[in-house]
């Protein structure tokens, strides 16, 4: 009985047909990924969006700070002191991954303890400061709180201002005020000295009035930064809905640039 095996160009034929198959079926897969983690950020900012408005009826419709700082309040010990949106809001999250978008996964060594953990490890001894300080999505502080620029009389907070929330039921427009946008903290300084070369997320966004320079510096942007689309953020608005926006509408017009940020809206 003869047998036959397979000829150098049936197997090169074999190795093109495969070779084919991969680099159409490797972009499918990426994509399909990509896809995945889109819809497990959007969920992400879903609970953020719902846990805001738990926290609101909790706090007589007062919106939360950016953050208080309170040296005497340990009762976090890794916030070190400083409560930031994020940590007041795990009450009702119920956990911590929820503030982290997939696509966020940089960090940097201002970020890591005096033992070298750095973002994501849960034994790092300032875990929850960071996770506060440095969420995926930044918060809409500027009109959304007030700054009071005295020493805070509630806390321990060596700065000469703190901040206090205002009343939701001040805003004209909660379905065209932003509340949350994706966020990072690139481009801006870093604490000691540099700045931030990696996209790692940050508590808080700036309104156009204060955006400055050109893209991509995070700046021209206020520190919103899509993660999933060139110019398409995904925002939680002060009503508690969550809509992918392109960044250039979230800009008012040249008389009040600032609406969809202010509470006035559209």
């Amino acid at each position: 009985m003869q047998r036959r095996a397979f000829t150098l160009i049936e197997l090169l034929v074999v190795i093109a047909i495969i070779a084919i198959l991969a680099a159409i079926l490797f972009p499918v897969f990426a994509q399909a990924k990509m896809s995945g983690k889109k819809t497990a950020s959007i969920s992400n900012m879903r609970q953020v969006g719902m846990a805001g408005q738990l926290y609101l009826q909790d706090n007589d419709d007062v919106i939360p700070p950016l953050y208080y700082y309170d040296a005497n309040n340990l009762s976090q010990p890794t916030t070190q002191g400083f409560y930031y949106w994020p940590v007041l809001f795990l009450n009702y999250t119920k956990s911590r991954e929820v503030f982290l978008c997939p696509n966020d996964r940089d960090s940097d060594p201002v970020l890591a303890d005096s033992q070298g953990r750095g973002r994501f490890d849960p034994n790092n001894s300032l875990a929850l400061y960071i996770l506060g300080a440095n969420p995926s999505y930044g918060f809409n502080y500027r009109y959304l709180n007030t700054r009071i620029d005295t020493p805070d009389p509630n806390g321990t907070n060596p700065t000469p201002f703190y901040y206090v929330g205002r009343s939701a039921t001040e805003m004209q427009s909660p379905a065209d005020t932003v509340l949350h946008g994706e966020a990072t903290m690139k481009d801006r300084a870093r604490p000691g000295g540099g700045t931030i070369t990696t996209t790692i997320g940050y508590a808080r966004i700036e309104p156009p009035s204060r955006w400055t320079g050109t893209r991509p510096d995070a700046r021209a942007t206020g520190q919103l930064w899509p993660r999933f689309h060139k110019n398409l953020v995904n925002i939680v608005w002060l009503d508690g809905h969550t809509k992918a926006t392109p960044i250039d509408r979230l800009v008012g017009d040249p008389a009040n640039l600032d609406q969809m940020w202010n509470g006035q809206g559209r």
